[in-house]
């Protein structure tokens, strides 16, 4: 199997991923209407059982554009496959044991009706198995990579800079402050077991595909974590990796201040200082990394992917570019002698040709300069 064999296969499997959250996210669009959805997604509260929240909006976002940017080969796609299939993976196995644990006896949602549970956890159950085909897919494209490298001295991708690695580092770094306190605080309120409780999900839960708020929190903390690591070593798919956490977290985020603006969600100091730093920073994150890639952007741009090898070392990447001579087209040789002169000393030819570029008032100044002396040798010669 071929490096673009895999890059096409990641990038149709990112979109099938994406095809399974877009189906249920039009199901409660169609179930109850744009202004029902919009409800669902902003507070999260709406009669009856649902198949999405607020969280399936930043996870379809994230596997569209990790999918088209695997198709078309954007800087940085490596990391955003890696985003794409870690955050699915983490986000859809809550629904697996939903549906793993459910009994008539004892319903895992208890009496809400609405969504069937057995089509949308069956669903996530081939999200899962998607995930899994993914992630040793990208593993086999790494090794592909390393094997390219190895063989061909091919250099490793292209790292980020370093303010917008430092930005994106401390961003996550402040995030998971906030995660982590507030799984803290929700410890020391309610005990370690009935945290325990609320991770699983059991009977808080209004929407299938939806995670609890702790669980949630974990699952932000350990992907948070990542990129923390990825950015300090401004490894080239840390640019990928906070691009896509950024598009995950931002319409989550959006959505929750826009709760909060019109009043349906209650409004704490903590919540809406997370969900500002998740959309205003996760906004100014894209932009700097879009921004670096725009002023980066070269011919051969399609050829530095992460999941392609790169251009060869000592090639005219290694050349600066003002050492670069436009070709000028080669003089027919003036003589015989002159050409024998150009075979003998090559350094002589080489300071010949960069001589060429010198106007040609220099060869008229010496011709006349000859004609002065041409009378003066005569003499001297009688």
């Amino acid at each position: 199997m071929s490096i673009n064999q895999v890059r096409i296969a990641v990038a149709l499997l990112s979109l099938a991923l994406f095809a399974q959250t877009a189906f249920w996210l039009l199901y409660d669009i169609v179930v109850r209407g744009l202004p029902g959805a919009w409800s669902l997604w902003t507070t999260g509260w709406v009669p009856g059982l649902s198949a999405t929240s607020s969280l399936d909006l930043g996870l379809a976002a994230l596997q569209l554009c990790a999918g088209l940017a695997a198709l078309f080969r954007t800087r940085g796609a490596g990391g955003l496959l890696m985003t794409s299939c870690t955050v699915t993976l983490g986000f859809r196995l809550p629904a697996v044991w939903y549906l793993l644990l459910d009994s008539p006896s004892d319903p895992w949602f208890g009496t809400l009706k609405g969504a069937s549970l057995n089509a949308v956890g069956s669903t996530a159950v081939l999200a899962v198995v998607l995930c899994l085909v993914l992630g040793g897919l990208l593993l086999l494209a790494r090794h592909m990579e390393y094997e390219a490298a190895a063989s061909n001295a091919v250099t490793g991708g292209v790292r980020p800079v370093k303010v917008t690695a430092t930005a994106s580092g401390l961003l996550l770094a402040v995030l998971n402050v906030f995660y982590i306190g507030r799984n803290a605080v929700t410890a020391f309120q309610v005990g370690p077991g009935v945290l325990t409780d609320l991770i699983v999900g059991k009977g808080s839960g209004r929407a299938i595909l939806a995670v609890p708020s702790p669980y949630q929190w974990v699952c932000l903390t350990v992907l948070c974590g990542a990129g923390m690591l990825l950015a300090a070593r401004r490894r080239p798919t840390a640019p990928g990796f906070s691009v896509g956490l950024s598009l995950f977290m931002m319409p989550s985020a959006f959505t929750e201040l826009w709760g909060y603006a019109v009043g349906s969600t209650p409004v704490t100091a903590v919540d809406t200082s997370q969900s500002l730093l998740e959309f205003v920073g996760s906004a100014a994150v894209v932009a700097l990394i879009v921004g670096d890639v725009r002023r980066d952007r070269r011919p051969d741009d399609a050829d530095l992917d992460v999941m392609t090898p790169a251009v060869p070392i000592g090639t005219a990447a290694a050349v600066p570019a003002t050492l670069a001579v436009p070709a000028t087209p080669a003089a027919p040789p003036a003589a015989p002698a002159a050409q024998e002169d150009e075979d003998d000393d090559p350094a002589e030819a080489a300071v010949e040709a960069v001589e060429v570029t010198v106007p040609a008032q220099r060869d008229n100044d010496g011709d006349a300069t000859a004609e002065a002396e041409r009378p003066t040798t005569e003499a001297a010669g009688a």
